[in-house]
């Protein structure tokens, strides 16, 4: 993935765990893992994320990725790993990029948790889409490739990949803004009048057609995307605890938040939308090339209230790293800053719910 010196750090007090009792089996259960003489486990915490723990894991010039369950879940679907580690399997197997899972335990004794193992995936993530070391053509290449890789996802028969039970497809919108109306009352530690009323305005304003069953990734983002180290292409897309089955559309407008983000909140380490980065594709482009790949209409059906929800989801899981942070179980080095975060995203999504 990233840099390891960068990326990582160590693990820090709140996510320890005996690393001996988890080399011991990591040896019995990873052949590549057993041990040889010299060689010792390193293990180092991912800096990003704010959910599931990850880990990178190193024993020699073997590598791996270490994912774990929340103790104390806040946002919906934090314990759901063994979901997510069931989606990449199926994903991987199907030839989509993701990292390999590798194994997963149940044992809770092993670390404290359930987990599950992947692959180390060497490649590039962009934290900061501001400062990207590349031309404007390979910005373009970059984003382009994002949404090719977003249309691939959503081309995919949850049938035929056998992940049908993971989510109830129909009826998705309204389950959605219900969900996460419920995280937001159960977290929120002030009034916030302007998610109530975006709120209300999204359970008035559902589509009228709402029966799609595609796999969700739920939070498909630039920063959830390895790139290969020096080609436009996805290596692997990361991050599937949020997904499920439902509306495409959803994943789309998470997607292209960026190029609507309010001015007053950095995003990526900029304050910016994307459409003022030099070589970044206007969203209309964008749109254009993934309604062409999946063979559906553009613009697409209820652009609106898709955007408006994309906010409102944003807005929830701002509160709940928040809540999280509160509570001393974060994963993410920076969780203290995002509950600043949760009134301009609700008021810009109800701004948008009102003018477009």
């Amino acid at each position: 993935m990233a840099k390891l010196e960068t990326d990582t750090s160590e693990v820090r007090a709140t996510h320890r765990f005996d690393e001996q009792r988890l080399d011991g089996y990591l040896s019995t259960h990873l052949p590549d893992f057993s041990s040889r003489p010299g060689e010792v486990l390193t293990v180092r915490q991912y800096r990003s994320g704010q959910s599931s723990a990850t880990f990178s894991l190193q024993k020699g010039p073997n590598k791996c990725v270490l994912r774990k369950k929340s103790h104390d879940p806040v946002v919906p679907g934090d314990n759901l790993i063994e979901r997510t580690y069931e989606v990449q399997k199926a994903l991987f197997d199907a030839g989509f990029p993701v990292p390999k899972t590798l194994l997963y335990c149940n044992d809770v004794t092993v670390i404290g948790t359930e987990f599950y193992v992947m692959a180390h995936v060497e490649g590039r993530i962009f934290r900061d889409v501001f400062n990207v070391d590349a031309s404007p053509a390979e910005r373009s290449a970059l984003f382009v490739a994002a949404i090719e890789t977003l249309s691939r996802l959503h081309s995919y028969n949850i049938h035929k990949l056998n992940l049908t039970r993971i989510g109830k497809g129909k009826g998705f919108c309204q389950r959605e803004v219900t969900t996460w109306k419920k995280q937001y009352d159960r977290v929120a530690h002030t009034d916030m009048p302007a998610m109530s009323q975006l709120a209300d305005w999204l359970m008035n304003n559902l589509p009228s057609i709402d029966n799609e069953e595609c796999l969700v990734h739920g939070d498909f983002k630039i920063d959830n995307i390895i790139f290969h180290p020096t080609e436009a292409r996805v290596i692997a897309v990361l991050d599937w605890e949020l997904s499920t089955i439902g509306n495409p559309i959803s994943d789309l407008a998470y997607f292209l938040i960026g190029y609507f983000w309010p001015q007053e909140e950095p995003i990526y380490g900029g304050d910016k939308s994307f459409g003022d980065i030099e070589g970044v594709p206007p969203y209309e482009d964008l749109m254009s090339i993934y309604s062409q790949r999946r063979d559906v209409d553009s613009p697409v059906h209820d652009w609106k209230f898709f955007l408006a929800f994309s906010f409102f989801k944003i807005a929830g899981l701002a509160q709940g790293i928040h809540a999280r942070f509160l509570l001393g179980s974060s994963s993410g080095e920076n969780a203290s800053i995002f509950s600043d975060m949760v009134k301009p995203l609700a008021e810009k999504g109800l701004r948008l719910a009102k003018s477009l």
